[in-house]
């Protein structure tokens, strides 16, 4: 009683059903979202045993390495937030030492550890003060205004200068 031909389809069906997974045929988007979810999880891990990434995970308060980065901040800010996430910025003496641009990677400002990025923000003793003023009882916010803010009070970045409108312009010799 049933269509002709399905008994065949269903014998082929249930033999590739005994197929070990991994040999399983698999068509293209599910082959797509298996890799992406597979990349995930590699990125994840890889983050996650990251020590650069104890930075990222103390401010955004997420254990997730895809945390969205404000999106209304200047391209300048953005791109030393991310050097600050990663570790590898300029702002710290041991990348600058790593890196060859600096003669040695101690801190500058309490002349003992080895400046990181995590010294310089969660650790160094002479930005004590301004580390608790920043994050009262050391509870780092997610909002890496803070964390701007912070950096700026310390003068690791310096607030761009308003212009008053007196100011000459140096390439005009005229000026």
């Amino acid at each position: 009683m049933g269509l002709e031909g399905n008994a065949a389809a269903d014998q082929e069906a249930k033999r590739r059903s005994m197929l070990p997974q991994s040999s399983t045929p698999m068509d293209l988007s599910s082959a797509t979202e298996a890799f992406k979810w597979h990349q995930r999880s590699i990125d994840e891990d890889r983050y996650l045993s990251d020590p650069h990434a104890r930075v990222h995970r103390a401010f955004t308060g997420s254990q997730h390495c895809y945390q969205r980065w404000q999106r209304d901040w200047p391209r300048d800010h953005c791109v030393t937030v991310a050097q600050v996430h990663t570790g590898h910025s300029l702002l710290a003496a041991a990348y600058l030492h790593r890196i060859g641009r600096w003669d040695s990677a101690s801190c500058p400002h309490c002349q003992g550890a080895e400046e990181t990025v995590e010294h310089l923000v969660l650790h160094c003793p002479a930005h004590d003060q301004t580390r608790r003023d920043t994050w009262p009882g050391d509870i780092f916010t997610k909002d890496l205004r803070c964390l701007w803010s912070y950096l700026e009070q310390i003068g690791a970045v310096t607030r761009p200068r308003r212009p008053t409108g007196n100011e000459r312009d140096s390439t005009n010799p005229l000026g």
